[in-house]
C-alpha cells in the first residue's frame, strides 16, 4: 500500500477565543440583561474563598468537563480565572460542546482588580472542524501526546518542590503510555505496519496538547518571573485541549473497540486535569 503523507496546515487547527477586557465584562454584567449572563469562576475553591466576583458560580477548570450540564447553553457565559489562561481554555472547551456565546475575561481577576499581568501566553486553541479523516485525528493525537510527554519531562526538572516534581513525573509516564496506545490505534486505522521512527518527519513534531510549541513554551515558563502557578495553569490549558480533541475523535471514530480506547484516554485526561487543579489549589494557600 502506498503510504499517503498526512499534510495538515497548522493554522487550520487553531481558533482564537473571544475575550472581554475587565471594563467590557463589567459593562456586560451591569447591563439590564445580566440575568441572561452566566459568570463562571474556573479557579480552585481555595482561590474562590480568598475573593471572587459578585454572583460568580464556582466551577473549577478541573471539574468543568463533568459539570457542563449545570450550565445553560442558551445564555451568554463569561469565564474568568487568576490571569486569563484557564478561563481561555474553559471558553474554548465550552465552544466545542455547544456553547455559542462564551467569553473569557482577559487578564482574569487580576485585571479586574487593576493588576495587569505582563507577558500572558496567547496559546492557540484547537479547531478540529476541518479535519474529518480519523487517520489524521489519531495521528494528531499521537504527535501531541509525544510533545506533551517531552514537555512534562523538562518541567519536572525545574519546578521548586518535590510534590510538584512527583506529579509532573507521573504525568510524563502517563503521556508515554498514551502515546504507545495511540500508535497502535494509528497503525490499525492506516491498515499497515509502520514504525514510530517513520512518524518523526511528519507535521506537528514538537507541538503539544493545546497546539503550542514545546520549545517556545518551556522558554516562556523558564522566565525568572514565572511562578509555579503559571506552570500549573499552562499545564491545565494543555490537558483541557486534549479533552477537546479526544471528544472530537470519539464522535468521529466508528469502530467501537477504538471508541472504547479513546473513552479510557478521555477519563485519564480528566484525572490529569483534576490532579493539576488539586495541586494548584494547595499551592495557592502556601
Amino acid at each position: 500500500m502506498e503510504r499517503r503523507k498526512i499534510r495538515l496546515n497548522i493554522s487550520s487547527i487553531f481558533r482564537g477565543v473571544d475575550t472581554l477586557t475587565a471594563e467590557e465584562a463589567k459593562k456586560l454584567l451591569d447591563d439590564e440583561k445580566k440575568a441572561d449572563v452566566e459568570l463562571i469562576d474556573v479557579r480552585e475553591p481555595q482561590e474562590y474563598e480568598e475573593g471572587h466576583l459578585p454572583g460568580a458560580l464556582l466551577i473549577p477548570m478541573s471539574e468543568l468537563p463533568n459539570r457542563l450540564e449545570e450550565l445553560d447553553p442558551s445564555k451568554t457565559v463569561v469565564t474568568y480565572c487568576r490571569a486569563g489562561i484557564r478561563s481561555r481554555s474553559a471558553a474554548s472547551f465550552m465552544k466545542g460542546q455547544g456553547f455559542n456565546n462564551v467569553y473569557s475575561i482577559k487578564g482574569g481577576i487580576n485585571a479586574w482588580n487593576g493588576l495587569i499581568a505582563s507577558g500572558a501566553y496567547e496559546a492557540g486553541m484547537f479547531l478540529m472542524d476541518d479535519i474529518k479523516n480519523p487517520e489524521e485525528l489519531v495521528f494528531l493525537a499521537y504527535a501531541l501526546e509525544d510533545g506533551t510527554r517531552l514537555f512534562y519531562g523538562q518541567i519536572k526538572d525545574f519546578v521548586p518542590d518535590e510534590e510538584s516534581k512527583h506529579i509532573f513525573a507521573s504525568l510524563e509516564s502517563a503521556e508515554e503510555k498514551h502515546k504507545k496506545t495511540l500508535f497502535e490505534i494509528y497503525k490499525k486505522v492506516r491498515g499497515e505496519e509502520i514504525t514510530e521512527d517513520s512518524l518523526k518527519k511528519e507535521p506537528f513534531a514538537d507541538f503539544m496538547e493545546g497546539g503550542v510549541s514545546r520549545v517556545e513554551s518551556v522558554t516562556w515558563l523558564k522566565d525568572k518571573d514565572r511562578t509555579l502557578l503559571d506552570i500549573l495553569e499552562f499545564s491545565m490549558h494543555m490537558e483541557t485541549n486534549s479533552l477537546d480533541l479526544y471528544m472530537k475523535i470519539s464522535r468521529d471514530i466508528k469502530d467501537e473497540g477504538t471508541k472504547k480506547v479513546f473513552g479510557a484516554l478521555l477519563d485519564d485526561e480528566k484525572a490529569h486535569l483534576m490532579q493539576l487543579g488539586k495541586l494548584l489549589g494547595s499551592k495557592v494557600t502556601n
